[in-house]
This record gives structure tokens, sequence and C-alpha cells, in this order.
């Protein structure tokens, strides 16, 4: 393995990226995949809570029953 490091000393950098960018996804990658889940329960218990909500409270917030509608049928996964 030396030998080839010393062949090819580019070799050295390219290595040392490769494992940072390893350890970059194996660390961060499962936090953003937890991230990604909780916001789509969040949508998911906001869409249903909107589609309950009655013409008054729509009303309250400003928006109508189609946009409500609109917006409780979209999949959890669409913002």
């Amino acid at each position: 393995m030396t030998q080839y490091l010393k062949a090819f000393p580019f070799a050295a950098s390219a290595l040392r990226d490769a494992v940072h960018a390893f350890a970059v996804a194996a660390f961060s990658l499962p936090e953003r995949g937890v991230d990604v889940l909780v916001v789509w329960e969040k949508r998911l218990k906001d869409r249903d809570a909107l589609s309950r909500m009655k013409y008054g409270q729509l009303e309250d917030m400003g928006m109508s029953p189609e946009d409500a509608l609109t917006e409780s049928e979209k999949p959890f996964w669409r913002s």
C-alpha cells in the first residue's frame, strides 16, 4: 500500500477524501432520514387536522374550504 501511495502521491489525498465522504454520509444521512420522517409525520397530522376543520376555523386562518381540501389531499411527501 505504501509503495502505491509513494508512486501516486495524489492517491493519498483521494483516499483521504473518500474516507471523509464516507464518514460524512455514514453519520449525517441517518440524522437527515430521521428529520425527514419527523417532517412527514407532522404533515400527516397537520393535513388530517386541516381536513377536519369547520368553515369558521378555516375562515379565521384565512383559508377557503377549497384551499383546505387541496392542501389536505396532498401526499405527505409533498410540501
